[in-house]
């Protein structure tokens, strides 16, 4: 994570310092990012990154920090509106938000592509570490308030049923997908699979 210099900086240039590099992660490989590149982009003194961050590797935890951050306040808000929305329904809110966040953004869509296609495992490793744990404690809310509205049943192990949500919602890209089956149907069935063994 970043050295408590970067936390101190003006909140004009620690956005500019992160937009650049966010730019840079977006439209090229790892291997091919370069502090130098960001450093132009960004228009700061390379000696500077260093005060920073520790290395590249260090800056790549850090913004998909800021993405997994993004994604927290959505299920945050979502949560607000569980009285009035059904599992399916909160599910299907909060990937319309997805898309809509990738949409207004298209660094976003492409970030996720470099996470899952190009990011090297140890630093997959590193940004799931320290992601994940954040990402079920609040799914675990959001299970938690459908048992405490009777959608689910009581009693359910909420940090299991967790676990099975995040990991089969998560994971869909590695389903064996049939012809002409698209993401969408599968992730339809899939939530209501998880209303159905939850309820």
């Amino acid at each position: 994570m970043p050295k408590e210099t970067f936390f101190n900086l003006p909140a004009e240039k620690r956005q500019r310092i992160v937009s650049a590099a966010m730019d840079q992660v977006a439209e090229h490989h790892y291997d091919k990012v370069t502090i130098d590149r960001i450093v132009e982009a960004a228009g700061i003194p390379k000696g500077s990154f260093y005060q920073y961050f520790e290395n590249k590797d260090d800056l790549y935890v850090y913004l998909f920090t800021e993405v997994g951050d993004t994604k927290l306040t959505m299920i945050e808000r979502l949560i607000a509106q569980v009285s009035v929305l059904s599992f399916r329904d909160f599910m299907l809110a909060y990937i319309s938000q997805l898309k809509q966040l990738e949409a207004g953004d298209a660094r976003m869509a492409q970030l996720k592509q470099e996470f899952l296609n190009q990011c090297p495992q140890h630093v997959k490793r590193q940004i799931l570490k320290s992601e994940m744990p954040k990402y079920m404690r609040r799914f675990q809310r959001v299970i938690e308030a459908y048992i405490n509205k009777g959608e689910f049943r009581p009693g359910l192990d909420s940090k299991v049923a967790t676990y099975v949500a995040v990991m089969s919602i998560s994971s869909l890209e590695h389903y064996d997908y049939a012809e002409k089956e698209d993401m969408l149907s599968v992730l339809l069935r899939t939530i209501d699979f998880l209303s159905l063994s939850m309820g």
